[in-house]
C-alpha cells in the first residue's frame, strides 16, 4: 500500500510538472504572438514594420488603441509597452478651438527643436514628436469643414539614435498622407524623406562666421556683450516652414563642445504656423499674429510668401529675460524694457527683411516702439 502511494504521488508531481512547463511554453508562445498581434494591428495595421521594429523598445508590447470621427476630423492611434510607455502615438487636431489650444502649447513652450528635411511642413519639438501640417482643403465636415491646413502630431517616445530618428520620421509622414487619405483631404500626400534623412538641429557656427547665412541677423545687429563671442545655431531648412537661429554664450568652464546659455531666439514660421501659432504667451487676442507687435520679450513681423502668412519672432533666450542688464538679481527696469524692447524690434527687423528677400515674399510688416 506504501509503494502504491509512492507511486502515485510520484505520478501526480509528475503531471504537475508537466503542467507547469505546458503553462510556460504556452506563456512564452502567446507573447511573441501577442507582440505581433498588437504591431500588426497598431493604427489601423498602417506602421511599416521595419521602421516600428526601429524606434521599438526591448520590451513586449502592451496594447493598442484607435479612434476615428471623420465628421469632426479627429483621429488617434497609440501602441504602447507592457509597462504602458508609448512606442508611437497619432493625433490629429483640425482647425478649431482643440487645436487652437495645441498649437498654444506648442508655441509657449520653446522654438523648435529641430526642422525638417526635404521641406516638410513642420518640425520637431524636443521630447521626440514630429508636428506636420499638411494641406487638406477639403477634410473634415460640420464644423470642421473650412481648415486648409490639418495639424498632425506623431510621438515615438524612444528614438534617440540616428537610425530610430530616420525611421521616426518615416512613421510621421507615413502616419500623416494616411490620416489625410482618411479625410479626404485632398491635398498632395507629402513626399517620403530620403533614405537616412532626420530632423535637423541645426550647426553651431561662431558669430564671426554666421554673416551671410539665414541666421546673419545676429551678426550685424549689435548683442548682448556675453554673445559677441559666443555661437549661433543655424537650423533653417532649405524650403522649410519653420526655422530657428539661436545665439549662444559661449562655453563656460574650459574648452568644451556645447555652447553657453541661449541669450536670443529668432524664429519662423510658414503657413498656418505663422497666423495662429502662439510663440509667446504675452500676446492674445482674436489675429493678433497676422499683425506685427513688440513688447521686451518679443518682436513679431509678419509678412506673405506665394499667398500663405508668414510670421518672424524675436525673444530672449530661456531664463534671460528675467535678468537685469547689470547682472543685478530682480526684475528689470523700466527703462532696461525699453531697450530691450528696442533690442528685439532691430533683431526681427534684421532676420525678416533677410528671410523675405530669400522666400521672395512681399507685404513685410515690421513692428513699431509701444
Amino acid at each position: 500500500m506504501e509503494n502504491w502511494a509512492r507511486r502515485h504521488r510520484g505520478l501526480l508531481w509528475g503531471v504537475v510538472c508537466a503542467l507547469a512547463v505546458l503553462v510556460a511554453v504556452g506563456a512564452s508562445v502567446r507573447a511573441p504572438l501577442k507582440d505581433w498581434w498588437l504591431a500588426r494591428e497598431a493604427c489601423g495595421g498602417k506602421l511599416p514594420g521595419g521602421d516600428l521594429k526601429a524606434v521599438r523598445p526591448d520590451t513586449r508590447l502592451g496594447k493598442q488603441e484607435e479612434s476615428f470621427d471623420e465628421e469632426l476630423g479627429e483621429y488617434h492611434c497609440v501602441l504602447t509597452t507592457d509597462k504602458d510607455r508609448v512606442v508611437v502615438a497619432v493625433d490629429t487636431y483640425p482647425d478649431g478651438p482643440g487645436r487652437d489650444r495645441k498649437m498654444s502649447f506648442i508655441g509657449s513652450a520653446r522654438p523648435p527643436y529641430a526642422v525638417l528635411p526635404g521641406g516638410l511642413p513642420g518640425f520637431e519639438a524636443d521630447n521626440s514628436i514630429v508636428y506636420l501640417m499638411p494641406e487638406c482643403p477639403r477634410g473634415g465636415k460640420g464644423a470642421a469643414a473650412e481648415h486648409r491646413r490639418l495639424l498632425v502630431g506623431t510621438w515615438a517616445f524612444f528614438a534617440e539614435s540616428r537610425e530610430e530618428k530616420a525611421a521616426m520620421l518615416r512613421l510621421a509622414v507615413r502616419m500623416t498622407n494616411e490620416v489625410t487619405g482618411k479625410l479626404g483631404c485632398g491635398g498632395a500626400p507629402l513626399p517620403a524623406p530620403e533614405d537616412g534623412a532626420v530632423p535637423d538641429k541645426g550647426a553651431y557656427v561662431p558669430r564671426a562666421e554666421v554673416k551671410g547665412t539665414a541666421c546673419g541677423a545676429l551678426a550685424t545687429t549689435p548683442v548682448p556683450a556675453e554673445g559677441r563671442d559666443g555661437r549661433v545655431r543655424v537650423a533653417v531648412a532649405d524650403g522649410g516652414v519653420v526655422g530657428r537661429c539661436t545665439l549662444y554664450a559661449p562655453q563656460q568652464g574650459g574648452a568644451g563642445t556645447r555652447p553657453g546659455e541661449p541669450l536670443v531666439e529668432l524664429t519662423s514660421w510658414l503657413g498656418d504656423w505663422g497666423a495662429d501659432l502662439r510663440v509667446t504667451g504675452s500676446l492674445t487676442g482674436e489675429g493678433v499674429f497676422r499683425q506685427p507687435s513688440s513688447t521686451d520679450s518679443l518682436a513679431w513681423a509678419v509678412a506673405e510668401c506665394d499667398g500663405e502668412n508668414i510670421g518672424f519672432g524675436a525673444q530672449w533666450g530661456e531664463d534671460y529675460s528675467l535678468r537685469k542688464a547689470d547682472g543685478k538679481s530682480g526684475p528689470p527696469t523700466e527703462k532696461q524694457r525699453g531697450e530691450r524692447s528696442a533690442l528685439l524690434r532691430e533683431y526681427v527687423g534684421a532676420f525678416a527683411k533677410d528671410q523675405v528677400r530669400r522666400g521672395k515674399c512681399t507685404g513685410l510688416r515690421l513692428p513699431t516702439a509701444p
